[in-house]
């Protein structure tokens, strides 16, 4: 699964899978939701769709220029990273999606493609039997300080996130399986001596040690990105997070550049330039709005969208907003609950497991997902806008989601069964106040989460757990400091709740791989890492063979549950009927659909969003 700090996957314009343009649906009216308890249908048998298209054309006459108004849903101020090898966030990546630009996107099936037919700004030749890519940067791409895009800045890219003092979270398996990137980012080498380019600089060869059978997927092992050498090459590689470079004066390669920013609103202006032609608008503005604002600011017309529209809030909004159309589709993400069971140790770039870890026993983590009722939370927090999830691949991935397992029903007799079998006994009489530790002494457990949801969801955890004898006390971070304290291991930590957004290659390794920093477990044991290297194995070139290997790891992830799943869900839009044309982030496969619902053909058909029908 390739990353994607909390909810989203970074999503770029050519490609047609932006953050920010992304879904569709009809014409403007209301549309009942479909969704339903589902606690007693087989887990094959259940449909996850609440009844949204997925796109949106709106007839009318365009005016000249005008300027997009996005609503971007956050409690938090963002960390303005604007760089694709050092953003860890959700939000830095939908911020990104206007500026930065796509080198490849992708088919139907998910499977890297570029080109003029899909509008991207390099083309890709894979040779499995060499173990090499070769990425072609067209003619005419320009960054918007005028520079012209080269392959040499794809090789600038893989040179930043090996580099030795490189802290980011993107050095992982897939980085290391590039030839000479170990001797390099050990400092045993100065170049990256699997990196050919040719002697235009407009084409790079990248050799491998092996091509892995994900390596064709968006996201799966090929590192097809670009990072400015012109605008970066002066600032040392551990201050360009923190640098006016990225955060003030970032460049891209997309329709629009970066104006101007602020804690509260990014304003973009038309990139004229554009390889794909000039933008139909003359700027953007993406601007903070709280969950608990967005329905009102919409209704009053201040946003010509918002994607990721709060789920806990579908009441307020199920039944349309005037102006807008609604558009749904299941997100390739899952909410999850999962467990501190060791460190990142950043010098050798792996997890050091702790197999006395307080949550090491699987029989408290497993007991602690069954006593969750997440079928009724669903209902009672989303109306039904998200669905009890039963693996950590989403049902999206058809091919390889295994169906057969029934993850965690809600079972109290079962989670107290299990704590008792594994010797957490009851300070008191059974049933009454806490379980003690396996020492006798009191077991108290730290949860962590971010603020946005209603404190009543944190409670039905605590409480839910207080009913199996786990005295568990929750803190409430900012998402910012959230994801420093997960990502730093702070002292303390037991239990956090969080959630990924997997892009569009399931492979495990990203986030769940013994070197990856997204492993925030920090779990790591022999026979998982052999059912991960099964899953990349030469034998898993074979469909039936591959799709098996992600079966055998659903089952024992699901078993040993280090984190496990808690809801899939519904990604919903607004758009307003001012708007051309817009396509959800989720959709592959577009083609010369581009021309219709690329960023920079988006064209605005009134002054203002409107806010009747």
């Amino acid at each position: 699964m390739k990353l994607s700090k909390k909810h989203a996957f970074l999503a770029t314009t050519a490609s047609l899978t932006l953050l920010l343009a992304a879904c569709g649906a009809g014409g403007g009216a209301s549309q009942e939701s479909t969704a339903e308890v589902q606690e007693d249908v087989p887990v094959g048998e259940r449909g996850y769709s609440i009844g949204y298209e997925d796109h949106v054309i709106n007839e009318g006459d365009p005016i000249e220029g005008g300027e997009l108004q996005v609503g971007v849903v956050t409690e938090s101020a963002w960390k303005g990273v604007f760089s694709i090898t050092h953003y860890q966030d959700s939000v830095d990546s939908t911020l990104m999606g206007p500026m930065l630009g796509s080198l490849l996107a992708e088919d139907e099936n998910y499977q890297l493609v570029g080109g003029e037919e899909y509008g991207t700004a390099a083309d890709i030749e894979i040779d499995e039997e060499a173990k090499t890519v070769t990425l072609t940067v067209r003619d005419g791409v320009t960054w918007h300080d005028g520079e012209p895009l080269t392959a040499n800045d794809i090789v600038f890219a893989h040179e930043l996130v090996g580099h030795p003092d490189y802290r980011g979270v993107r050095y992982g398996d897939d980085l290391m399986n590039v030839v000479g990137m170990e001797e390099y980012h050990n400092g045993e080498a100065d170049t990256i001596s699997g990196l050919t380019l040719s002697d235009d600089n407009m084409s790079v060869t990248i050799e491998y040690k092996e091509f892995n059978p994900n390596m064709r997927s968006s996201g799966g092992g090929i590192y097809a990105y670009a990072e400015p050498r012109h605008h970066l090459e002066d600032v040392p590689v551990d201050k360009i997070e923190a640098s006016d470079e990225v955060r003030v004066n970032p460049l891209g390669f997309g329709p629009f550049k970066v104006k101007s920013i602020s804690d509260t609103a990014v304003q973009y202006e038309a990139y004229d330039d554009y390889y794909l032609g000039a933008p139909k608008v003359d700027g953007m503005v993406l601007s903070r709005i709280s969950k608990n604002n967005v329905v009102s600011s919409l209704s009053s017309g201040q946003f010509d969208w918002v994607r990721g529209m709060p789920l806990d809030m579908y009441e307020s909004y199920q039944d349309g907003i005037p102006g807008y159309t609604t558009l749904g589709h299941l997100d390739n993400y899952y909410g999850y609950t999962g467990f501190k069971l060791g460190e990142w140790n950043a010098d050798e770039g792996k997890v050091n497991y702790n197999p006395d870890a307080k949550m090491a026993d699987k029989n408290l983590r497993k007991a602690m997902a069954h006593a969750l009722n997440i079928d009724e939370m669903v209902q009672s927090f989303y109306h039904g806008t998200r669905f009890r999830a039963t693996t950590m691949l989403p049902p999206t991935f058809a091919q390889y989601f295994n169906e057969d397992i029934e993850g965690f029903p809600y079972d109290v007799d079962k989670a107290n069964q299990l704590l008792d079998e594994a010797g957490y006994e009851w300070e008191g009489e059974p049933g009454e106040g806490y379980r003690l530790d396996k020492d006798g002494n009191p077991l108290k457990i730290k949860m962590i989460a971010m603020t946005g949801a209603d404190e009543s969801l944190f409670l039905f955890y605590q409480q839910s757990w207080a009913a199996i004898g786990l005295d568990v006390q929750y803190e409430l971070l900012e998402m910012n400091a959230f994801y420093d304290d997960v990502l730093n291991d702070a002292e303390g930590i037991d239990v956090f709740l969080g959630a990924w957004g997997v892009g569009h290659d399931p492979t495990p390794h990203g986030l769940y791989g013994p070197h990856s920093a997204f492993n925030y477990s920090r779990y790591e044991s022999e026979e998982h890492n052999e059912l991960l290297a099964d899953i990349q194995s030469a034998e898993a070139h074979d469909l039936e063979y591959r799709t098996e290997a992600f079966h055998k790891w659903q089952e024992f992830f699901m078993e040993e549950a280090p984190v496990f799943p808690t809801v899939w869900t519904t990604n919903l839009t607004l758009v307003n009927n001012r708007v051309s044309a817009y396509v959800h982030s989720n959709k592959p496969g577009m083609g010369k659909e581009y021309e219709t619902y690329g960023l920079h053909n988006i064209e605005l058909l009134a002054d203002q969003p409107m806010t009747t029908e």
